[in-house]
C-alpha cells in the first residue's frame, strides 16, 4: 500500500468516524425534536380547542344569564319560612272607614305537606271594603315576589252597604295557602 492510499483510507476512516459521531451525537436531538413538534402540534390543538371552549362558555355563561333572568320575571320565590307577618304587612290596606272598613287575617289550619319540598299554610283574609280596595289586594297579591296560591274567593255585598248613602262596600273573602319549604324538608329530600 503506497502512502497515497494510506492517506485515502486514513481520511474515508476520519469522515466515517465524523459522520457516525455527528448522527450519535444529533439522532436522539433529532428524535426529540420530532417528539416536541408534534407535542408542539398537539397543544396548538387544544389551545384552539380552548378558544373555541371559551367562545361556547362566554354564550352558555349568557345563555344561563338569560334563562336566570326569565326564571325571576316569572318565577315566584319559594321562602324557608310562611312568615305570616310578612304576608300580612304586603296584603294590608289602611283602614279609612270609607274605602276600606274591616280587615282581618286568620291562620285557618295547621300546615300540611303539599308535596316531598313543600308545605302549605292556609290563611283567610277577610276584607269589607270597595270594589277598588279589593282590587288593589288581588293585585298586591299577584305582584308578591313569593308564591302565594289563592284557592278561594268570596264576595258578597256587605250588610249594611244599602243603608249608606256613601260607596257600596263588599264583603270579600279569600283564602290564600302560603307556600314554603322549611329547611328540614329541603334536607329529607336531597
Amino acid at each position: 500500500m503506497t502512502q497515497a492510499q494510506t492517506q485515502r483510507w486514513c481520511i474515508a476512516g476520519a469522515v466515517a468516524v465524523a459522520a457516525a459521531l455527528t448522527w450519535w451525537s444529533t439522532w436522539p436531538n433529532w428524535k426529540q425534536g420530532d417528539q416536541r413538534l408534534t407535542r408542539s402540534a398537539e397543544l396548538a390543538m387544544k389551545v384552539a380547542g380552548m378558544d373555541a371552549a371559551e367562545a361556547q362558555l362566554g354564550v352558555t355563561t349568557e345563555r344561563l344569564a338569560k334563562a336566570r333572568k326569565s326564571r325571576e320575571y316569572r318565577c315566584r320565590v319559594v321562602p324557608e319560612v310562611a312568615d305570616v307577618a310578612g304576608l300580612m304587612q304586603e296584603l294590608s290596606l289602611p283602614v279609612d272607614g270609607q274605602r276600606v272598613r274591616d280587615q282581618t287575617f286568620a291562620v285557618v289550619d295547621r300546615p300540611e305537606r303539599e308535596t316531598e319540598h313543600l308545605e302549605l299554610l292556609p290563611l283567610r283574609m277577610d276584607l269589607e271594603a270597595d270594589f277598588s280596595s279589593v282590587w288593589t289586594v288581588l293585585d298586591r297579591i299577584e305582584r308578591l315576589p313569593r308564591l302565594v296560591r289563592v284557592s278561594g274567593l268570596d264576595i258578597s255585598l256587605a250588610d249594611d252597604a244599602n243603608k249608606q248613602n256613601t260607596r257600596e262596600l263588599l264583603q270579600a273573602s279569600l283564602s290564600l295557602d302560603l307556600v314554603y319549604a322549611p329547611v328540614d324538608l329541603q334536607e329529607a329530600g336531597q
